[in-house]
């Protein structure tokens, strides 16, 4: 009878039943229902709440998805081009690959989400709080993240050429191996960041902190660090101090 309950207990709560969520409605979508197989491109679903609902898969481009609740919602490889999350709550969100070029999310919540490899190419998340998100190996070129809350995040290995984070929080970030040249990161806390490897060639980088970050190896060739302060910063490469002993004057971003 022991072994039986043992059996019992192990087929009832293993990871695979406890992930099968039922079968959604695409014409009224819930929380925590399987809409993986809907198409909701240009749909409206503003407000709504699918907390935990499984996505992946699904079509949302260009979907109104503005202060929707998506908390633990499953967007793996999801077509999102254009969506629109200002304000959702996407904490703790798996958008694992997805498509999200063009979309915004403004404003919203993306706490502790995954959104490795995802394609964030022009994405807006500017105000947006993402503190211990994981961008790692996301594409991020021309992305708008000014005021982000990056505090304790990745977006190790990113490319984000021409990305702006100004005024953004990286406190504790591992930015290792990134590829920012040309960022506009004004103003923005890299304090106890991970830097090593990353690329900031060309980037700017006025007024910004690098206290006790870990500098082994970044690249900071032409970068403008007027009024950046290295207190105490770790391993800093000997580009830096080149940066630091030029004269830059307000060049037009391209």
């Amino acid at each position: 009878m022991r072994i039986l309950s043992v059996i019992f207990f192990a087929l009832t709560c293993s990871p695979l039943l406890a992930a099968e969520l039922p079968p959604g409605d695409c014409a009224a979508p819930k929380a925590a229902t399987d809409l993986s197989r809907c198409d909701f491109t240009r749909r409206s679903l503003a407000g709504i709440d699918l907390s935990g609902a499984k996505l992946a898969g699904a079509k949302l481009e260009s979907t109104n998805l503005k202060k929707a609740n998506l908390a633990g919602a499953d967007l793996r490889e999801a077509n999102a081009k254009w969506a629109n999350f200002t304000g959702a709550n996407l904490d703790r969100a798996d958008l694992r690959k997805a498509d999200l070029f063009h979309a915004i999310f403004d404003e919203a919540r993306l706490e502790d989400a995954q959104l490795q490899g995802a394609y964030l190419f022009g994405a807006n998340l500017i105000n947006a709080r993402a503190a211990r998100a994981d961008f790692s190996g996301a594409y991020l070129k021309d992305i708008l993240m000014e005021g982000i809350d990056l505090t304790g995040a990745s977006i190790r290995n990113c490319y984000s050429f021409r990305g702006v984070f100004s005024g953004a929080k990286m406190a504790g970030a591992d930015l290792s191996g990134a590829d920012l040249t040309g960022a506009a990161m004004e103003d923005v806390d890299f304090s106890g960041a991970n830097l090593k490897g990353t690329r900031l060639a060309g980037a700017t980088l006025r007024h910004a902190r690098f206290f006790k970050a870990d500098l082994d190896g970044a690249e900071f060739a032409n970068a403008d660090v007027w009024d950046a302060n290295f207190d105490q910063s770790l391993n800093r490469a000997a580009s830096v101090q080149e940066a630091l002993s030029e004269i830059f004057v307000v060049r037009e971003r391209r």
